[in-house]
């Protein structure tokens, strides 16, 4: 367990602060908090629902299909022209 030296400075300040004295003379104890040791959540209970595909693509705006469009054939022409450059 750790410990931290309650100076008559930090006493006043944690009166000033929270509005009440400390009730310890030499030091503070620390302890961290318990973990939980289950989850007690549902693993397939989905908290909010994701939206579908056909939400998604209706949400982007009409230049992303171009733009993709273009990517995917600039992918494809150079997958092409390197299969026959073999």
């Amino acid at each position: 367990m750790d410990t931290m030296p309650l100076t008559p400075s930090r006493r006043l300040y944690a009166r000033q602060t929270y509005g009440r004295a400390a009730d310890a003379f030499d030091a503070v104890a620390w302890r961290p908090p318990e973990p939980r040791r289950f989850d007690s959540r549902v693993a397939n209970d989905p908290v909010v629902p994701e939206p579908t595909l056909k939400e998604l693509a209706a949400d982007l705006p009409g230049w992303v299909t171009v733009v993709a469009g273009g990517a995917v054939a600039a992918l494809m022409g150079a997958l092409l022209g390197g299969a026959l450059a073999l």
